[in-house]
């Protein structure tokens, strides 16, 4: 009798599940020490780097090595190096760094309580509240930049407005502001209204400003379930990861009132993680679904059947998707 084990049956897979925390908390040990930083000036021994970073010589050469084999770092006779990848977005003083996001523990606390949250129901932390939404965000905004740039600016060339005028932008929830300021970089007559939380807004004005279009932004503090967004105002306005923390009410209201404020002709834009309408993948819009549950008391992540309802039911039509070279296309309803 053999005791051969499928292939498709192989336990290790689940194991190496198990362990797959272990990529990430090296990440976030490495961004903590600045151990990137420490390798900006060129290739250093690990007894240099623990120098540099005031931690042991033991604890620094595993952490190394266990980076090296994550492709964050060469090593060469002893000597370890930053590769392209680590030196851009890893290195502290790099305009696109995105260690304050590894930096910080509030995910993994939260991901923590996963299944007292499945049995209860009830979130370790809301980030869709205000307080701790402007406390947690600023942390996040800097990462979501430099993460959503190339995206957002394949999305302002989907959209196709380069000449369109005028052209009357709202962009909600907005964060650093990347997705109005793709849209601002490509048509020169647009303007942008940013809508988020007043602390959130001051981002905004950092990242408007070093962009270079600070001159064609316009402020709306305010949370984006009350703030009033007028009538017939707007040409576009853009949802850029917004949708999944909101949940499917505060949504489809959302909807509604963007109908009202979009002009005849305007469109609406989404930008979130989006599975497929079985829910049978991909993994990364599902895992985040998860991810809504343990921060929020409502969001999950939506498909495009969903999606085409609800904008259908507030008014919409001609919903369509357009890739811009993320985990999900982008959502573009038009107001008739």
């Amino acid at each position: 009798m053999s005791h051969t084990v499928p292939e498709a049956l192989d336990p290790s897979v689940l194991l190496q599940t198990h362990f797959s925390f272990a990529p990430a908390r090296t990440l976030v040990a490495a961004a903590r020490l600045n151990v990137f930083s420490a390798l900006a000036d060129g290739p250093r021994s690990a007894q240099e780097v623990a120098d540099r970073i005031d931690a042991t010589s033991r604890g620094t050469r595993m952490l190394l090595d266990a980076l090296t084999a994550m492709q964050l770092l060469a090593k060469d006779s002893g000597r370890y190096r930053l590769l392209p990848l680590s030196e851009r977005y890893l290195v502290r003083e790099s305009p696109d760094y995105l260690g304050s996001l590894f930096e910080s523990d509030a995910l993994w606390q939260a991901w923590a309580g996963l299944t007292e949250t499945i049995r209860g129901g009830q979130p370790p932390q809301r980030v869709d509240q205000e307080d701790k939404a402007q406390e947690f965000f600023p942390i996040l905004v800097r990462s979501l930049h430099v993460a959503n740039r190339a995206p957002a600016e394949r999305l302002a060339q989907a959209l196709e407005i380069a000449d369109r005028r005028p052209l009357a932008v709202l962009d909600i929830g907005c964060g650093s502001g990347i997705w109005g300021i793709a849209i601002a970089e490509s048509a020169p007559h647009a303007r942008v209204t940013a809508l988020d939380f007043p602390q959130i807004l001051e981002l905004t004005r950092e990242y408007a400003t070093r962009h270079g279009v600070q001159d064609r932004f316009e402020y709306l503090p305010g949370d984006l379930r009350t703030a009033a967004l007028g009538t017939a105002r707007f040409d576009l306005s853009i949802l850029g990861n917004i949708v999944h923390s909101e949940g499917e009410k505060s949504s489809r209201a959302l909807f509604r009132r963007l109908h009202r404020a979009t002009r005849p002709g305007g469109q609406l834009a989404i930008c979130d993680m989006v599975p497929n309408d079985e829910r049978t993948g991909p993994i990364y819009p599902l895992l985040f679904a998860l991810n809504m549950l343990v921060n929020t008391t409502a969001g999950d992540t939506f498909t495009l059947g969903e999606y085409s309802a609800w904008l259908g039911e507030a008014g919409f039509t001609e919903v369509r998707t357009c890739e811009i070279g993320s985990h999900s296309p982008a959502i573009v309803a038009t107001r008739p």
